[in-house]
C-alpha cells in the first residue's frame, strides 16, 4: 500500500471505529479469531454451540461483518474467496460510512421491504457485496 492509500485507510478505520468496537462485543464471546489480513481485518470463525452459531445456522448465515470484524459460521469460511470478497465489501463501506453504516443499512432494507422487494437480498448495499464477489472488482478506489 502507498503512503496516502495508508492514510486513507487508517482513516476509515478511525471514522468506523465505532462499529467495529460492536463487531468485537458480538463476536469476541463467542468465536474464535482466526486472521488478521494485510487490511487489518480481523476473520473470526464463531463457535457452533454459542448463541451468534445457533442464530446463523437457524438463519442459514455464512457470515457478516460488522466494522473491521467478521464473523464465519465455519472454519472453511475464512478461505473462501468469494465470501471473503463479500464480506470485505461491507468492511469498506463501513470505513467510508463510519457509523452512518448500520442505520443506513437498516433503512436501505426498509425501503426495499416498503416497495413489496426482499429486505435483504435487494438492500444497496448487499447488491454492492455481491457484485464485489466477482474477481477484478474493485469495491471503492480512492486513490491509484
Amino acid at each position: 500500500m502507498n503512503g496516502m492509500r495508508k492514510v486513507l485507510w487508517l482513516a476509515g478505520y478511525l471514522w468506523a471505529l465505532p462499529v467495529t468496537m460492536v463487531g468485537l462485543l458480538l463476536t469476541l464471546p463467542f468465536a474464535q479469531l482466526d486472521s488478521v489480513d494485510e487490511e487489518g481485518i480481523l476473520h473470526f470463525v464463531v463457535v457452533p454451540g454459542s448463541p451468534i452459531g445457533w442464530y446463523m445456522r437457524h438463519f442459514r448465515i455464512t457470515a457478516f461483518a460488522v466494522g473491521a470484524v467478521v464473523a464465519y459460521a465455519g472454519a472453511d469460511g475464512p478461505r473462501q474467496v468469494r465470501l471473503m470478497r463479500h464480506e470485505r465489501a461491507h468492511v469498506v463501506q463501513t470505513l467510508f460510512l463510519g457509523p452512518l453504516f448500520l442505520p443506513l443499512y437498516g433503512l436501505a432494507s426498509l425501503w426495499q421491504f416498503a416497495r413489496g422487494r426482499h429486505p435483504y437480498r435487494d438492500n444497496w448495499f448487499e447488491v454492492q457485496a455481491r457484485a464485489a464477489e466477482v474477481p477484478g472488482y474493485r469495491a471503492l478506489r480512492l486513490v491509484r
